[in-house]
């Protein structure tokens, strides 16, 4: 049976077609910019499809951008494969996000472009920017009780059990109010860092989110070196683990739950996982070449290299891999990166992506292969919450599946 998931909240469901934009809901046109953000191409290309009669534009008095149909623009949005792309995916239809853009090859956190959020002094205020909050987060002591000694557990299996003690310890963690969930976001994330760390929660969260990986928080250049990574990996959009979590806080699960829908989808090797693999060739005692010829031959591409969203490079993976070069004794490991994007340039054309420069950082702190998907974890809670902060505006249940011949 083949299943389409929709949005049911008929205020977001426009009829398609060149009607009036006066007469439509203002939700039902949007401007240039959002329309090229959403098709994830550049302004002229959206006029070309305009001239080409594949999408209808129209001018408002006083507007100083063309106006498009945005049930249009999604249908499009949904039915369109880049080069390289993954395959057809389920259709959503009016499913928007203000969280995390992508325009000209570039990711943006709230319209802020991620090199402008990387120089910002902490974690924390990059969080900040990604969630919306407009004043400082408070840490609550009260959720850091019910210590508990997580250090047996795998290292990836660490955070989704602290988030739910967390939850456990605290009385209003099934709140839905958007509001004080938005506010609550940080200091939960904190307090699972610090069981998973057996630490403090009220340090810097990027060097908690070090020591919880098995670093030296004292290392003030591995601490900044790690911050940048996390940065980077606050947000991508409605990637499989955000849709997970939107899901679950459409049933109006509370924020704990929500992120532990998400930790799920992040354990899978093509998302949260994918560091892992990509660990492997950057180690100074393997053979690159072989490794390279194997992936390709079993998988037809390269762990780490390449993304459908930026055919011209991942600028995530940039930014990344300018902070790794940055420090001290990283020569070698540079070299290997080097010489592997090199080898897998020439034979596949893909670029290194944010899981080779994730793998990179992992190295350059001497941190084992399964700490990626952990820092995936924790950076993406951000992004995660903030979706969450917004699908508790909307509709509930309002992620369903219908049989489009019923």
């Amino acid at each position: 049976m083949l299943i389409n998931i929709v949005n049911v909240d008929r205020v977001n469901v426009p009829a398609t077609g060149t009607g009036d934009p006066m007469a439509a809901p203002p939700s039902a046109w949007i401007t240039t910019t959002e329309a090229a953000q959403r098709l994830g191409v550049k302004r002229a290309t959206l006029y070309a499809y305009v001239s080409r009669g594949l999408l209808h534009s129209e001018r408002r008095p006083g507007q100083q951008e063309s106006l498009f149909d945005r049930a249009e623009i999604d249908a499009m949005a949904s039915a369109t494969r880049p080069p390289g792309g993954p395959p057809p995916v389920l259709r959503f239809r009016s499913i928007a996000t203000a969280v995390s853009s992508h325009l000209d090859g570039e990711l943006f956190y709230r319209d802020r472009p991620l090199g402008d959020v990387v120089k910002l002094p902490s974690l924390d205020a990059a969080a900040a920017i990604v969630l919306g909050s407009t004043g400082a987060q408070r840490f609550s002591a009260d959720l850091a009780e019910g210590a508990a000694d997580l250090s047996r557990l795998p290292l990836r299996r660490r955070m989704p059990v602290a988030v739910q003690l967390v939850a456990a310890a605290d009385p209003f963690a099934a709140d839905t109010d958007p509001d004080r969930v938005r506010e609550a976001a940080l200091p939960t994330l904190r307090s699972a860092l610090a069981l998973a760390a057996g630490g403090r929660a009220d340090r810097d969260l990027a060097a908690l989110t070090l020591s919880a990986l098995g670093g030296s928080s004292s290392n003030r250049g591995d601490v900044a070196t790690l911050r940048v990574l996390l940065v980077a990996l606050l947000d991508h959009g409605l990637t499989a683990s955000t849709v997970a979590a939107r899901v679950a806080a459409s049933t109006r699960a509370g924020l704990p739950d929500c992120l532990c829908a998400a930790y799920a989808a992040m354990a899978g090797p093509l998302h949260g996982a994918a560091p892992v693999a990509a660990h492997g060739l950057l180690a100074d005692d393997v053979d690159a070449g072989a490794l390279v010829a194997r992936a390709l031959r079993e998988h037809g591409g390269v762990p780490g290299f390449g993304h459908f969203r930026y055919p011209d490079g991942d600028p995530r993976a940039e930014v990344v891999l300018a902070a790794v070069w940055r420090r001290r004794g990283t020569t070698r490991l540079r070299r290997r990166v080097e010489a592997l994007a090199g080898l897998v340039a020439d034979r596949t054309g893909a670029l290194p992506n944010i899981d080779l420069a994730s793998a990179a950082v992992l190295h350059a702190l001497r941190l084992p292969a399964e700490a990626g998907e952990v820092t995936f974890q924790v950076a993406r809670s951000v992004g995660v919450a903030a979706h969450v902060v917004e699908e508790y505006t909307e509709q509930p249940l309002r992620w369903r599946g219908r049989d489009p011949q019923g």
